[in-house]
């Protein structure tokens, strides 16, 4: 589980990362399927997993008598050796998701995950996969907003990225379930409450692309859009930056313009285009009066004017277009 975390959050943050920056489309490995982890290693026989009875059959009922008389804890040790020992027998799979259980009732919620989705890579088919999908969520909510480190009257503190890798491992488990776009949700909320901005924008791409028509497409549009203005906010020279935040949040206008958050939207695209018209005035002003160069100061002041034909400085932009215009014409 450790490893699942770091890999989870450093490759996924910096692949991120360097693929808004560089303007393309991060593939979809925030839930990705080209990064898989392997699968863990069978349980194999043991001797320190030894039955205590002859046959599978016989373990299986002897577990459960256990659990039936209040001895979880012995019959949760019966339960797994029975997998180590007889991983091919039909009460494996029963056994495995028992203990399972187990961990999940003594609230060991990481360790019980891993042992839920032990069934999915070792026995798929042999269990009910939607009850397991519901309570690996519920696991992933419960590590999510868990406070950890408390002492006295101090809460301790919350570490949501603990519970990234248990989303995108939801996900990769069934892409097509019905709270899917939910955990996948969760993935870029985690990102961007670890203000981990690129990471989060790419999460909420995968569940607009994957999960156009879910109820929480709307939320994860804004949510990209609201990203990648904070990437732009973060950056205020990078004019791409400026570009990429403007065309996700006139996407988002678009397709949702009476969601809740289309004011807020329409603020953020107000406040860049301002931004990026300021800019670009600047530049035609540096090429005039600075550097002094008239045909690139005219080639800008157009840019400008076809950039941003409602500016307050359209007409200043036209007067000192039309008197270089004047004045290339005046020589000789």
């Amino acid at each position: 589980m450790r490893a699942m975390f770091r890999a989870a959050v450093g490759a996924a943050g910096l692949l991120a990362a360097a693929s808004l920056l560089r303007g393309q489309e991060l593939p979809a490995d925030q839930t990705g399927f080209e990064r898989q982890a392997p699968a863990p290693r069978r349980k194999t026989p043991s001797f320190f997993h030894r039955p205590a009875k002859a046959t599978p059959a016989e373990q299986y009922a002897y577990a459960r008598q256990l659990a039936d008389e209040g001895r979880a804890r012995r019959a949760a040790k019966q339960y797994l050796a029975l997998v180590h020992a007889w991983h091919q027998a039909p009460e494996a799979p029963l056994a495995q998701e028992a203990y399972a259980r187990y961990l999940l009732e003594r609230q060991r919620y990481e360790r019980a995950f891993e042992e839920f989705q032990y069934l999915f890579d070792w026995f798929a088919g042999a269990f009910e996969h939607e009850q397991v999908l519901d309570l690996q969520f519920r696991i992933a909510n419960a590590v999510r907003t868990a406070r950890r480190g408390g002492l006295g009257l101090f809460p301790g503190f919350a570490a949501p990225e603990r519970a990234l890798p248990l989303f995108q491992q939801i996900v990769k488990n069934a892409p097509y379930w019905e709270r899917a776009p939910e955990a996948q949700y969760m993935v870029g909320s985690i990102h961007e409450e670890n203000q981990a901005a690129a990471a989060a924008a790419a999460a909420y791409e995968v569940l607009r692309f994957r999960y156009p028509r879910s109820p929480m497409a709307a939320a994860a549009d804004f949510g990209r859009a609201r990203c990648l203005y904070r990437l732009a906010q973060a950056a205020p020279r990078d004019e791409e930056a400026a570009r990429r935040a403007l065309q996700a949040l006139g996407e988002f206008l678009r397709h949702f313009p009476e969601d809740e958050q289309a004011e807020t939207a329409r603020s953020y695209l107000q406040e860049l285009r301002g931004r990026l018209e300021e800019s670009s005035f600047q530049q035609a002003l540096f090429y005039d009066r600075t550097a002094r160069n008239p045909q690139a100061a005219a080639i800008a002041y157009r840019q400008f004017l076809d950039q941003f034909p409602a500016s307050e400085r359209r007409a200043e932009a036209e007067r000192r277009l039309r008197e270089l215009r004047a004045s290339s014409e005046a020589q000789p």
